[in-house]
C-alpha cells in the first residue's frame, strides 16, 4: 500500500475511532499496569498461588494440595491459567499470578463496550466501558488472582451471547441469523463459568436473563430461544467433567461442595458465627468514585418511560424491544442479583464482581441520559439532571482537595507528594469534564475523569501500596528463614495452618504440617461436620470448636515426642505459640519471631527436646479453654 493510500485509510479511522482507542489505553494501564509492584497480601491471592505451585511442582492438576490437605472448595479453571502460565513461561513472579486475571479486566471491558453498542449506540457503549475501567473495586479486584474475576468475564460472556439470541434483530438488518452461533457461546461460557466458580454463574445469569423476559412480555419464546441441545450438551460434557473426575477419585468432595453452598446460602446455619453483615451496606463503596450516579441508576429505569416515551411493542415476540427496555436487562444483573445475595448468610463483597458489568451499564446509561437532559433550557427534568452532575462533580472535588489533607498523617513523608498529584490530576480531570460537557460531550466527558482515575490507580499501585508490601508480605519472612536452616533439610514443619503467602516466596525449604494438626479439608467443614457426626448431646459449637483445639495441641506434642530431632523446626502462628508457650518451655525455643506485621505473625522454633514429652488432663482442659 502507497504511503498516501495508506494516509487516506488510516486518517479518517483514526479521527473516527480515537475514542475507542483511548478506551482500550485506559482499560489496559488500569488493569495491566504496575500489577506486580505489590506482593501477595490476600488470603484469596496466597491461596492462589500456592494451588498453582503445587499444581506444577507434584503435578496435581486434578486437585491441588495446600497445607497438607487437598483444595477440593474451589473449581480449577483459575489455578489452571496460573499453572499453565508459570510452567509456560517458568517464572514465578506475582503478574504471573495475577495476569489471568488482569486480562480478564481487559476482556470484559470490551465485551462491555460491545454490549454497550447493541443495546444503546456509541455514546452508551463508551460511557459504560470508561465507567468500568474507573469503577476501584471492580478494578481493585481483576487485579487480584481470585475465582471472582474469570467468573465476571464469563458471566458477561453469557449475557452478551444472551443479548445476542434474544435481541437478533441488528443481525437480521444485515443479513446475518447467527443466533445458533450464539447459543453455544453461551452454554460455552456457562460452562466455563462453571469451572471457575460453580454453580453460582447460573443464579447469576438467571436472575438477569428470566425477570426480563417477564418483564418484556416473551418469557416462554424467550426461553425457548436460548434452548439449544448442542449447547446444553456442551455444558454438560465441559462443565461436568472437573466434578465427575474429582468424586471418582474422592467421593467426599461431595459432601465439602454441599456445605460450602448451603453454608453461604443461609441453607445450612450450622456456623452462625461465620455470618456477614448485609451485601448492601457495602454497596456504596463499591461504586465508587460513581455512587451518585449509580443512586440515579437503580431508579432509571422506573422513570425512563417519561424521560423518552417508550414505542409500544406490537405483541410479536419476534418485534423490535422498546428502546429503553435493555435498562431492565443491567438492572437485573447488577441490582436484582444484589437483592438476591442480599438473603445470603455469608455474601462477601466479592461476590458481587461478576455483577459489576452490569451496574457500569447502567450507570453509563444514566450518564448519557443525564448529560443529554442536562443540556435543556427549561423544565424540570433538566434542572434535577443538571443538580446531579453539579453535585457529582463538586463531590469529586471536594474529595480530591481533601483527601491529601486527611492522609497527611498516614503515609510517609516522601509519599505525600504522590498523593498530592493523585489529587491534582483529578481537580483537573473534573474540570475537563466539565468543560467537555458545556462544548456538547456526553460519554467524551466521562473520559477527563477516567482518565485521572486510571492515573491515580497507577500511582497508588506502583508507588503508594508497595511501602505496605514489607508488613503484609511474606518475602522477607521467606528470606530469614532460608538463611537459618541449613541446606538439604527435608522439611520445616508447621503447626495447624499457616499464611499460604509463605509457600509462593519459600525458596530452598519445603513446607510440611505435623500430622493431624490440620483440617482434613478445611476447618470450616470438619467443625460442620463434626456437629453433624460427632456432637454430644446439646454439646454447643464453641464446645466443638475446643473440642478440635485441643485435639490438634494433642497431635503437636505427640509429633515432639516421636521427632527425636528428625524435623528441628517448627513454624507456629504468634497468637497460638503465646497460649502454648508455657507447656512448650524447655522443648523449644524461639530463633525468630514477627512483630508489627499487619497480617499473621509467625514464629520459628528450634525443637531441643529429646526425652518424651507428655501433656497431662489439666493441659488438655486447659487448652480447651
Amino acid at each position: 500500500m502507497r504511503r498516501d493510500a495508506w494516509a487516506t485509510w488510516f486518517v479518517p479511522r483514526a479521527k473516527r475511532y480515537w475514542p475507542e482507542s483511548l478506551l482500550a489505553v485506559l482499560a489496559l494501564a488500569a488493569f495491566l499496569g504496575c500489577l506486580g509492584s505489590v506482593e501477595l497480601w490476600g488470603k484469596r491471592e496466597q491461596r492462589a498461588a500456592a494451588e498453582a505451585i503445587d499444581t506444577v511442582d507434584h503435578n496435581h492438576w486434578l486437585v491441588a494440595e495446600i497445607q497438607g490437605r487437598p483444595r477440593l472448595e474451589k473449581p480449577p479453571l483459575p489455578r489452571w491459567s496460573i499453572a499453565a502460565l508459570m510452567k509456560i513461561t517458568g517464572c514465578r513472579a506475582e503478574w504471573i499470578v495475577r495476569l489471568p486475571s488482569a486480562i480478564a479486566g481487559v476482556l470484559t471491558v470490551a465485551l462491555i463496550y460491545a454490549l454497550g453498542l447493541r443495546m444503546g449506540g456509541r455514546e452508551i457503549a463508551l460511557a459504560s466501558s470508561l465507567v468500568l475501567c474507573s469503577l476501584g473495586f471492580f478494578v481493585g479486584e481483576m487485579r487480584q488472582a481470585s475465582n471472582d474475576t474469570l467468573l465476571a468475564l464469563f458471566t458477561t460472556l453469557a449475557l452478551y451471547a444472551a443479548w445476542r439470541v434474544l435481541e437478533p434483530a441488528k443481525d437480521e438488518a444485515q443479513g446475518h441469523s447467527g443466533t445458533r452461533g450464539w447459543g453455544l457461546v453461551f452454554y460455552t461460557a456457562l460452562a466455563l463459568g462453571f469451572l471457575t466458580k460453580g454453580p453460582i454463574v447460573l443464579l447469576l445469569v438467571a436472575v438477569t436473563i428470566v425477570p426480563y423476559l417477564v418483564f418484556d412480555r416473551r418469557l416462554k419464546s424467550g426461553l425457548a430461544a436460548l434452548g439449544s441441545g448442542p449447547g446444553l450438551a456442551v455444558f454438560v460434557l465441559v462443565g461436568s467433567s472437573w466434578p465427575i473426575a474429582v468424586l471418582v477419585e474422592n467421593p467426599a468432595a461431595a459432601q465439602v461442595w454441599l456445605l460450602e453452598m448451603s453454608e453461604k446460602t443461609g441453607l445450612s446455619q450450622i456456623l452462625e458465627h461465620r455470618r456477614h453483615a448485609l451485601l448492601v451496606a457495602d454497596w456504596p463503596g463499591m461504586m465508587l468514585p460513581w455512587t451518585l450516579i449509580a443512586l440515579a441508576a437503580v431508579i432509571l429505569p422506573f422513570c425512563h418511560a417519561k424521560l423518552i416515551p417508550a414505542r409500544e411493542r406490537s405483541g410479536d415476540p419476534g418485534s423490535q424491544p422498546r428502546p429503553w427496555a435493555f435498562l431492565w436487562f443491567a438492572w437485573w444483573w447488577g441490582v436484582g442479583n444484589l437483592a438476591v445475595f442480599c438473603f445470603w448468610s455469608v455474601a462477601k463483597p466479592n461476590y458481587y464482581v461478576p455483577c459489576l458489568p452490569g451496574m457500569a451499564l447502567l450507570i453509563g446509561s444514566t450518564w448519557v441520559e443525564l448529560a443529554r437532559a442536562g443540556r435543556g433550557r427549561h423544565g424540570r427534568v433538566a434542572i434535577i439532571a443538571r443538580g446531579i452532575l453539579q453535585t457529582q462533580w463538586v463531590l469529586m472535588f471536594v474529595g480530591a482537595i481533601v483527601a491529601p489533607v486527611v492522609v497527611r498523617e498516614r503515609v510517609p513523608e516522601d509519599l505525600w507528594p504522590w498523593c498530592a498529584a493523585i489529587a491534582a490530576a483529578l481537580a483537573i480531570g473534573i474540570a475537563l469534564s466539565v468543560l467537555a460537557w458545556r462544548k456538547g460531550a456526553t460519554a467524551l466527558a466521562l473520559a477527563p475523569l477516567v482518565s485521572a482515575c486510571v492515573i491515580g490507580l497507577i500511582v497508588a499501585y506502583g508507588r503508594i501500596a508497595p511501602v505496605e508490601n514489607p508488613a503484609r508480605s511474606h518475602r522477607a519472612l521467606a528470606e530469614q528463614i532460608g538463611q537459618i536452616v541449613p541446606a538439604g533439610l527435608p522439611a520445616v514443619m508447621f503447626f495447624n495452618e499457616i499464611d499460604e503467602g509463605l509457600w509462593f516466596y519459600a525458596d530452598g525449604f519445603a513446607l510440611a504440617p505435623i500430622p493431624g494438626s490440620h483440617p482434613r479439608f478445611n476447618t470450616a467443614f470438619d467443625l460442620a461436620l463434626s456437629y453433624v457426626t460427632e456432637r454430644h448431646h446439646s454439646e454447643s459449637l464453641s464446645a466443638l470448636e475446643a473440642r478440635r483445639q485441643a485435639h490438634e495441641k494433642q497431635a503437636l506434642f505427640q509429633w515432639l515426642e516421636r521427632s527425636h530431632g528428625s524435623a528441628p523446626y517448627l513454624l507456629i502462628r504468634g497468637n497460638l505459640y503465646d497460649r502454648f508457650a508455657a507447656d512448650l518451655s524447655g522443648f523449644v525455643k524461639p530463633v525468630l519471631r514477627e512483630t508489627g506485621m499487619k497480617r499473621n505473625e509467625l514464629v520459628l522454633l528450634e525443637v531441643t527436646a529429646r526425652e518424651p514429652i507428655s501433656v497431662t488432663a489439666s493441659q488438655e482442659r486447659a487448652a480447651a479453654r
